[in-house]
């Protein structure tokens, strides 16, 4: 199922009423900060600062078993799955603790985009640098 910006924004607007900030990441945050030509998205990349999942465990959603790791969480929301990626920080800055390794993320990684927070360009480029370069 595709979604488009309004569902975006909704899913950014739930989780916040909800004490969840968020940072439009993926295939979206790419679009939104034009690195990608606009396409269909199959699903929702956002990024969730904090020290734990406490606060994100505790929701009543539509979680997706299959996609519960110490890095990720994911749901469903009319159809379509929305993952939360966990970024932390340390005395070196942000950072993501992936299965097979970790990703530091560059300072300015929670930028903002009007009224939607997106992560920051050089974010997105630097996890798609290191994305393709662990596939390889």
């Amino acid at each position: 199922m595709k979604h488009d910006l309004a569902f975006v924004e909704r899913v950014q607007a739930l989780l916040l009423v909800r004490g969840i900030d968020s940072w439009i990441f993926g295939g979206w945050g790419e679009e939104l900060r034009g690195l990608i030509a606009p396409r269909e998205h199959v699903d929702l990349d956002l990024l969730y600062p904090a020290e734990s999942w406490d606060c994100v465990d505790i929701l009543s959603l539509d979680w997706v078993a299959g996609k519960r790791f110490p890095w990720k969480r994911a749901f469903m929301l009319d159809g379509i799955m929305v993952e939360l990626f966990l970024v932390r920080r340390d005395e070196h800055g942000w950072y993501t603790r992936l299965a097979r390794r970790m990703h530091r993320w560059p300072d300015n990684v929670l930028a903002t985009n009007g009224r939607l927070r997106v992560a920051s360009t050089a974010a997105l480029a630097s996890y798609r640098h290191s994305y393709r370069v662990d596939a390889a």
